[in-house]
């Protein structure tokens, strides 16, 4: 069973920026985060390869963002 990710939005100076987030509940599991291309040059969270990495994170027990 894959885990349950929350989407998220972070505030910032040029606008909220929007996230996935997932805690895992292992006490000193690693961290991840992962970042898509600049949205002006069409990059998007939704990118294969951004979702493609964040799932890999995820089911090798990284606390992700």
């Amino acid at each position: 069973m894959k885990p349950k990710s929350l989407e998220i939005f972070i505030p910032g100076p040029a606008g909220r920026l929007e996230a996935k987030y997932y805690k895992n509940p292992k006490f000193g599991s690693p961290v991840a985060i992962v970042l898509h291309p600049h949205p002006q040059y069409g990059g998007t969270m939704n990118n294969r390869i951004v979702q493609l990495m964040y799932n890999i994170f995820l089911e090798n027990g990284f606390f992700s963002y």
